[in-house]
This record gives structure tokens, sequence and C-alpha cells, in this order.
């Protein structure tokens, strides 16, 4: 984790996302880098009105209002955070601004958001197409000695984010819960059938922890696994969970697996998305289409 790079364009949800970044960068001493993005007018802002100022009267504009935010909302400008403006659509401007080594911080929606929609279009493009790990931030800190679950479905992309969740781990000194979903398949089992299967889900979890040389306490529990997840972080308390963008079952065309986009749109608890380990062939894991931005 090179540094810690959040969104901000003055909504609620994008302050809890920076409250959210700037609590972890004080906990591991990651350091931390605000964005805000804007986009020069084509136009007068009203028909037959004055033109816009110019490309730098805007950007200090911007810059401005992006140093204000950050201090109203955490008092004060960190020590050693770069606070910085970032021309273009957010979608665009925002992944363009990151790399394998950051980690995206962003809020469940922003100014632009719609009532009614759970995630706001600059966090879903973050989402499927950023090539770090992005958080999508509700409530606005994380805590000294947290709970972090992770998902495991057997993946690659579950494999990283166990890696990735054992590094945050030791930064802020949490607890890292492996939650491994299991279903029986039919509606009709036998109890020693059923007796068999827990046990076979239970040693699974149990021998790819191992394997990963994590430390992690490992469960399973009998259910859907989107609604598992959900309903353990919050019985749990956990402070986030940690999932790759796709699992085992992988659809040609669809960036994130059914159960990332559940989690991201239902959970109460911050989400931390990782990208596959590799990106497919011939693409590049951060380029976004320009229809996102």
């Amino acid at each position: 984790m090179d540094e810690l790079v959040v969104g901000v364009d003055g909504s609620d949800e994008s302050r809890e996302a920076l409250q959210w970044a700037a609590s972890l960068s004080a906990l591991g001493g990651t350091p931390l880098r605000v964005l805000t993005a804007w986009a020069y007018p084509r136009l007068a802002i009203i028909p037959g009105g004055p033109e816009p100022g110019s490309r730098q009267e805007m950007e200090a504009e911007a810059l401005a209002d992006l140093l204000a935010c950050v201090e109203s909302t955490l008092g004060a400008v960190p020590a050693g955070a770069r606070v910085e403006v970032v021309g273009g659509p957010a979608a665009t401007a925002i992944l363009e601004a990151v790399g394998p080594g950051s980690v995206l911080v962003v809020g469940t929606r922003g100014r632009g958001g719609f009532t009614g929609m759970l995630l706001g279009s600059v966090s879903r493009a973050s989402i499927e197409y950023a090539p770090c790990p992005v958080v999508v931030a509700r409530g606005t800190a994380i805590a000294a000695d947290p709970v972090i679950l992770v998902g495991h479905d057997g993946s690659a992309g579950a494999t990283a984010a166990l890696a990735w969740a054992g590094s945050l781990g030791a930064l802020s000194h949490a607890r890292i819960v492996v939650v491994h979903a299991w279903e029986a398949g039919s509606s009709e089992v036998s109890p020693r059938l059923h007796t068999r299967l827990s046990a076979q889900a239970d040693a699974n979890v149990r021998r790819w922890v191992d394997d990963a040389g994590v430390r992690a306490d490992p469960i399973a529990i009998e259910g859907d696994p989107r609604t598992t997840m959900v309903d353990t972080a919050t019985r749990m308390g956990a402070a986030l969970v940690v999932v790759g963008r796709r699992g085992t079952s992988r659809l040609t065309g669809i960036a994130t697996g059914g159960v990332t986009s559940y989690l991201v749109s239902n959970s109460r608890t911050s989400i931390a998305v990782l990208p596959p380990p590799t990106a497919p062939s011939g693409t590049t894991a951060g380029a976004a289409p320009e229809a996102v931005a």
C-alpha cells in the first residue's frame, strides 16, 4: 500500500470517505492524497450569460474549495497530505490518477447521485475498472483493533483479498476473519450428508487460510454468500469487508461478480474490492470506457 487516494466532491458521502482514509492514514502512516475533479465548461453556464473564467482561475477555485472541504471535515489538512485537483470527467480523471500501489477510497454517492440509487457512477466505475483496491467507505473512520472480514470462494481474487487484508491488518492491528459461505445444493439433504458437507466446508476454509500464511480466524457458514457476508459483518461489527472483484463464477463481459455487486449495494459496512491479480489479456485494468465518465 503505497498511498491512500480519496476522491472528494463536497458531498456528505465523500466527506465520510475522506474521514475514513484519513483515519487509516493516521493509523498506519500511509501517505494520503486528496483529489477533486473538475471539467472546463464548453459553453457559458447560463445561455447568454458571461463566459466562465480562465482555466487557471477555475482550477484555483476548485483547489480552494477542496482545501476548505478538507479543513472543515478534518479540522485541518493532515501533515504530509497532498491536496490536488485533476482535470476531466470525475470517473476518468480519478482512475487515471491512481496506480496498482494505490488504495482508492470513495463514497457511496457524490453530488450527482440520484435519490434511490445506492451507488454513484464514479464509485461504480472505480470498483469495476481501477487497477488498485477500492474502498467504498460507509462510516467516518476505521478504529484501532477492528474486525476485517474476507470472503472465501476458492478464487484467485479471494486469495489476493486475504493477502491484502493481512497487510491492512498489520497496520491497524485488526482481527482478520475469513468467511466461507456454503450451500448444500439441494433442499433435501440427509442429516449424515449435511454433517459431512459442513465438515468439508470447515476443513476447506481452514486449509485455505493455512496455505495463505495469513493469521486469520476461518469460519464456514451455511447460506447464500451474499446475505451471509452482510449478516456476518453486521453481527460482528466489522469495520471492513474485503472481496475480490470477481469470484469463481465469471461471465464474459461482466466486470464485477454477483456477490461483490450485492455487497457494495446492500452492506452497511465499508467494502474493499480488489482487482483481479492480472488484468484480462488485451485490456488495461485502470482504463474506464468513456461511457462511464
